[in-house]
């Protein structure tokens, strides 16, 4: 179904190729996982098979590809809509429509469809897939796991042969990732050619076919379906992978913690849109120097405008917010904190990875060295020079971290700052934040990610229903209390 044949490709604005003499051959109604650090080349395959390399990511290929027995450097990308579907790492980026039933018909009325059909389809696709409940519904209103579904539900709709996916679970809480290894699994039943990009590889241990490993632009090692399942954490953590059996991870030990006075109260804080729309109600958290606390919950229940609320993008509604003992209103919390959001696209603004890192903070000898040091740790320093949007999802949530390291505020926010990162990567960030923990910084984290959370957070937030339902410090009694919470 898949053959890719001593491909080797090198983007126009690079100076190394992103790919080496790949050849793979997927099958039909085969199930693969494309696996490797960010960066690797694994979305480069994707863009391979559904030709967005080199028509639309223009550069040199070298070999040949064929997609259900054709040539496609005898296609355009076009020629591929009734093979390859694709559904992007941020689904928003592959939307048109403002509802979700004509979001799901897009692709069907682009290929002329008589309206009888684009009818059946969509309806066939909510069913097949489980997700009427979705259908006529505002594209805005939904959460990131839905606006997921109706991505692949848009691009199933049209029926191709080949479905392409690059990290479809980086942004998605436990309860979306279920839904969306649940639609997965039917898509495999029906018999569909499925190719996945993936970091966060355990919620496929049960479907997929193989693993394929990618390290600088090479496979690396094909994995088969029974080394797959029972790839231990040390040896897939040895892979550069994320870890498989999560319930046997351990928390990381804050030994150096010692607990002074609370310098971050939130005090019966309050938020809502509108008159009736209650996103917080009464939210009381405390955290001390060097305090992490990880704020989790399900998507939808206010933890990123807690998050806004925290650095002053958002007023409060009700409550007090004290820093250090004193109120602190929005202006100077948006003075002396720094939010990493989770789109890196938003807050990346110059033409150089040198010059984001320095941007408000000065460039003397100790700040550079500063600088360049984080740089090395986030595995960026081979980029000073590049531009931040030619860099992977990956690496630019990397780049955003490593500028929030340089701000010297007491409060920094990080929402999902893992979301699209590999093992190494996700371990970095973790090592960040402690160092930032050990300077005395307080920092607020919200995250799906239970692997980064046991790593990384000195205290729990549970939010519930716009209210704090539970918080407690992590350690090894407390790890399946976060586990329930997540799973």
């Amino acid at each position: 179904m898949i053959q890719i044949e001593d491909v080797s490709f090198r983007y126009s604005n690079s100076k190394d190729d992103a790919l080496e003499h790949i050849n793979l051959h997927i099958r039909q109604g085969e199930f693969v996982v494309l696996v490797g650090s960010s960066g690797c080349g694994k979305t480069t395959i994707t863009r391979l098979i559904n030709r967005l390399v080199p028509e639309f990511f223009e550069g040199k290929l070298e070999g040949k590809v064929y997609i259900d027995g054709q040539d496609t450097s005898d296609l355009d990308i076009q020629d591929l809509a009734g093979i390859v579907g694709s559904v992007f790492q941020d689904p928003r980026s592959q939307f048109f429509a403002t509802d979700t039933t004509a979001e799901i018909a897009f692709s069907c009325e682009n290929v002329g469809l008589p309206r009888e059909e684009l009818c059946r389809r969509i309806e066939k696709a909510a069913n097949d897939l489980q997700i009427n409940r979705l259908l006529e519904r505002s594209i805005f209103e939904l959460s990131s796991g839905e606006k997921q579904s109706v991505a692949i539900a848009s691009v199933y709709a049209l029926s191709p042969k080949i479905l392409v996916l690059d990290e479809p679970s980086a942004n998605l809480d436990t309860s979306a990732t279920k839904r969306l290894m649940a639609i997965l699994d039917v898509l495999k039943k029906r018999g569909y050619t499925i190719v996945i990009s993936e970091h966060r590889i355990h919620y496929l241990k049960d479907i997929a076919d193989r693993a394929i490993l990618i390290e600088h632009g090479k496979i690396k090692r094909e994995i088969s379906r029974e080394e797959f399942q029972k790839l231990s954490n040390s040896d897939a953590n040895e892979m550069g992978l994320r870890s498989m059996n999560l319930l046997s991870i351990k928390p990381h030990p804050f030994d150096f913690l010692k607990k002074g006075n609370d310098f971050v109260c939130l005090d019966r804080i309050s938020y809502r849109y509108g008159k009736n729309d209650v996103i917080l109600e009464n939210v009381e958290i405390s955290a001390a120097r060097g305090d992490v606390v990880g704020i989790v919950g399900h998507n939808g229940v206010g933890k990123s405008t807690l998050l806004e609320i925290v650095c002053g993008l958002k007023k409060e509604m009700g409550g007090s917010f004290l820093i250090d003992g004193k109120p602190a209103s929005p202006k100077i919390r948006n003075r002396d904190t720094f939010l990493v959001m989770q789109n890196s696209d938003y807050q990346l603004f110059t033409e150089s990875v040198e010059k984001e890192l320095y941007l408000g903070s000065g460039k003397d000898q100790a700040l550079r060295q500063k600088g360049l040091a984080l740089l090395e740790k986030m595995g960026l320093s081979d980029y000073l020079q590049q531009h931040p949007a030619s860099l992977s999802g990956g690496q630019k949530q990397r780049l955003c971290i490593a500028v929030a390291c340089m701000k010297n505020t007491d409060v920094i926010c990080f929402d999902e700052p893992t979301s699209g990162l590999d093992y190494i990567s996700m371990k970095n960030v973790s090592s960040l934040l402690h160092d930032l923990s050990e300077e005395g910084k307080v920092l607020f984290v919200t995250s799906h990610d239970y692997e980064f959370l046991l790593s990384t957070c000195t205290h729990i937030c549970h939010l519930k229903l716009g209210s704090v339902a539970d918080y407690f410090e992590v350690k090894e009694e407390t790890a399946h209390q976060i586990y329930q919470i997540l799973f």
